[in-house]
């Protein structure tokens, strides 16, 4: 428990942190109730008196950016000094594992960001994992700032690190982000319980989640089942000294090979050949992703292992394990799920010391040395009604922020009906809080992905309730169907990803004239003249539309009165998309790159920002149009 007497300032508020520059930035801190608090800096003092309920909260008059400066409290004899405070604007940078990823994850792809050695103008407070389930808390648990230089940059969240470049690098100002991210977490953990108000299931699920006991008789159960499911795996494993073997081509799925919904212990072994010498080498092996779970010995050596699907395999082969000529690999691959595969479109290789490649995708040899029904499925915490938001965001606020990046909805994904009306009110309710009636927000709209999904139209569901969410004033969305990876739920490209968001930031908070969308439909008529359906576009550049790869677009359909959706082939002109319609009479809506994965023959400007998918309504005057031309 905090001790009321001594004068205390949050966690906010320590070496390395970034004040928001300009008029009102709130100071607060806790002590003994009546206690005269003085808070100087940059020359500027400002006094207060600390309340009865312990607490006192200020704004401080402008202040200019640049820095260190220090930050001092002082009350009664007792003085707290930040001797490291920056002054530049703040963002918060929230949502689920695609905002958390850190640099590490990523260092493949931008190896010159380690070299360079981060960037020293992006500071970053990263808030790690706390689900709170009966208080609101005013004060983080775990929490502290970092300077994204060398000592800190494989731990910082990869989008938030790329954000804070890129306006470090156009506002010359020290950044500061605030990280609010979890992995798997889905939007409501993030609303407080005022903003679930009209969610009445959600408010009950929080509210059978204040028990303590139910809460650890969950965590105790699951541990218990997914222990014992693991030890029956071992003992059936250990008594099957032959298993039934086989040959498959990998990568791929184990159900294309015959192992439709297999769970348990496979065993995979290839022989490979390493040339003369190869003793004295040391090796990166690379698998992609794997599912589940894998240990992976080479030459009888274990040399890596991990425990979930989603991290890449990227397993450093010690000097001495590889010998001249030929070479074993084994992989014990756990299958929990019944939807075993070794990724596609990975690297699947060994790369030797001097650079030589051995590929290792074709055939190999398989043995299943265990079977078992799908594995407990684990119910997460942390992933109930307003427990993100009572643990790791109401602690933040009231500091001074000038925007929101939100990257989240994959974990909506099984109703993506309901997923627009929660965004929204997760905006109004953030708002609401920071009582900031306009606090600009962007949304990173899911990109392409193909795998560990909810199956048919969900996420072109998801997209289009991102979308809608623009709706809300100084709200905007990027889109990013070009930068995902179909086999990945966690694309490495995340500093293109980062860009478009800042391209969006400097229209909403700085109001500068950059392009930051892509083309728009504004009208769809009927083109009489040439017997097609045509959208006009507004493109956002003021130039003409093209295609990303490729000259003819692909993924526009129409559809008809049956309520089947057809394709529709389509060509482009200056600012308007031509789309032959067969013939078909009794057209209701057109929709575009409505699927998971659409490819990368996207619609687009001049200056590469994509078209968002959509679907709109044929207007029955633009039908009755078509029809009087078709009769």
């Amino acid at each position: 428990m905090r001790d009321k007497k001594s004068l205390e300032l949050p966690k906010l508020f320590q070496n390395g942190c970034v004040l928001q520059q300009g008029e009102g930035t709130r100071i607060w801190g806790f002590g003994r109730p009546g206690m005269q608090v003085t808070v100087s800096i940059q020359g500027k003092q400002i006094c207060t008196e600390i309340s009865l309920e312990g607490r006192f909260d200020l704004k401080l008059p402008e202040l200019f950016p640049g820095g260190p400066y220090e930050l001092r409290v002082e009350g009664e004899n007792q003085e707290a000094v930040i001797s490291q405070a920056f002054v530049g604007d703040v963002f918060v940078c929230a949502g689920q594992s695609n905002m958390e990823l850190p640099m590490r994850r990523v260092a493949v792809r931008y190896p010159e960001e380690f070299e360079q050695g981060g960037c020293e103008g992006v500071h970053i407070y990263k808030v790690m994992e706390n689900p709170e389930f009966q208080e609101t808390l005013q004060e983080h648990r775990e929490a502290a700032w970092h300077t994204c230089g060398k000592e800190y940059l494989e731990e910082a969240s990869a989008m938030s690190y790329f954000l804070g470049k890129y306006l470090y690098g156009k506002r010359k100002v020290p950044i500061g982000i605030l990280n609010l991210s979890l992995g798997g977490t889905p939007a409501e953990a993030w609303i407080s319980r005022q903003g679930l108000k009209d969610y009445p299931d959600f408010l009950e699920t929080a509210r059978k989640y204040e028990d303590a006991e139910l809460r650890a008789q969950i965590v105790e159960n699951y541990e218990k089942k997914i222990q014992d499911w693991h030890k029956r795996l071992e003992k059936q494993e250990s008594a099957t000294p032959v298993g039934r073997r086989g040959r498959m081509k990998l990568p791929g799925w184990l159900k294309e090979q015959g192992l439709s919904d297999f769970c348990g212990v496979l065993w995979l072994f290839k022989t490979f050949e390493a040339p003369k010498g190869a003793e004295e080498e040391t090796g990166l092996l690379r698998l992609g992703t794997l599912a589940d779970s894998d240990r992976v010995f080479i030459n009888g050596v274990l040399v890596g292992e991990t425990a979930y699907r989603y991290p890449p395999r990227r397993y450093q082969v010690p000097k001495g394990v590889l010998k001249t000529g030929e070479n074993h690999i084994a992989i014990r691959l756990v299958c929990q799920e019944g939807d075993g595969r070794v990724t596609p479109e990975k690297d699947h290789d060994l790369v030797l010391e001097h650079g030589e490649k051995i590929l290792l995708e074709g055939q190999w040899q398989y043995e299943i040395k265990a079977t078992a029904e799908p594995a407990p499925v684990q119910e997460f915490l942390n992933r109930k009604p307003a427990c993100l938001f009572q643990g790791m965001v109401a602690p933040c606020i009231p500091y001074s922020v000038k925007g929101v990046v939100w990257y989240q909805g994959e974990s909506n994904d099984r109703q993506p009906e309901q997923y627009e009306r929660l965004l929204k009110s997760l905006i109004l309710d953030w708002r609401a809080h920071w009582n900031q009636e306009r606090l600009p927000f962007v949304v990173v709209q899911l990109p392409n992905c193909g795998i560990d999904i909810a199956p048919g139209e969900a996420w072109p569901l998801i997209r289009r309730a991102q979308s809608r969410a623009a709706g809300l004033p100084d709200v905007a969305v990027t889109v990013n169907l070009d930068i995902g990876e179909d086999f990945d739920l966690h694309p490495l490209n995340k500093k293109e990803a980062a860009r478009r968001a800042g391209l969006a930031l400097e229209h909403l908070v700085y109001g500068e004239k950059v392009v930051y969308q892509g083309p728009k439909v504004k009208e769809v008529c009927w083109e009489k003249e040439k017997g097609c359906l045509v959208l006009e576009f507004a493109t956002g550049d003021q130039g003409d539309l093209k295609v990303l790869e490729g000259e003819i677009p692909v993924g526009f359909e129409v559809e008809t009165e049956d309520g089947i959706f057809r394709k529709a082939a389509a060509k482009i002109e200056k600012n308007k998309v031509f789309l032959d319609c067969g013939g078909r009479t009794g057209i209701r809506h057109v929709r575009y790159a409505w699927s998971c994965t659409p490819g990368r023959k996207l619609l687009c400007n001049q200056t590469g920002l994509l078209a968002e998918p959509f679907e709109v309504e044929v207007s029955e005057e633009t039908e009755r149009n078509r029809n009087e031309k078709i009769i």
